[in-house]
C-alpha cells in the first residue's frame, strides 16, 4: 500500500508498506530500497546532487501511525505522519487472536498428556 510521495529536484520518491511489513522506496517508479521492518528503518536515496535518507518510524501500539522523515545530511527536508491502513490492522489483530488460541490449545493438549 502506498503511504506517501515526496518530490525532490523533480524526482518522485514513493514509500510503500506491505501487509507483512516489507517497506519499499521507489525513485521515479523504480524500487531502490526494500527492507523488512517491524517498527521502522532507514532507506538510502541517492540523487545526482545529494544523498537522502527516508526514515520510517511505526507507532503500532500508540497512535497506529507511520512517521516518515526525509532528510539530507540529517537536515529534515519533509515530514509526513500517515495513519496505517485499518484493514491491515484488523487482519494483524485477527492473526494474533488465532495464533494465541492455537498456542493455548497446543499447550493445553501437551500439558494434559504429559506424564512424569
Amino acid at each position: 500500500m502506498k503511504y506517501a510521495e515526496f518530490i525532490v529536484e523533480s524526482n518522485k520518491i514513493e514509500f510503500l508498506n506491505s501487509f507483512f511489513g516489507v517497506e519499499s522506496v521507489l525513485l521515479n517508479g523504480k524500487i531502490i530500497s526494500k527492507k523488512f521492518s517491524f517498527s521502522g528503518i532507514k532507506h538510502k536515496v541517492k540523487l545526482k546532487s545529494s544523498d537522502l535518507t527516508l526514515e520510517s518510524n511505526y507507532k503500532q501500539f500508540d497512535k497506529k501511525e507511520i512517521i516518515l522523515e526525509l532528510k539530507n545530511n540529517e537536515e529534515l527536508l519533509d515530514k509526513r505522519i500517515v495513519e496505517t491502513d485499518k484493514k491491515q490492522r484488523f487482519y494483524w489483530m485477527l492473526i494474533g487472536m488465532v495464533l494465541g488460541f492455537c498456542i493455548y490449545k497446543i499447550l493445553d493438549f501437551l500439558l494434559e498428556n504429559y506424564t512424569v
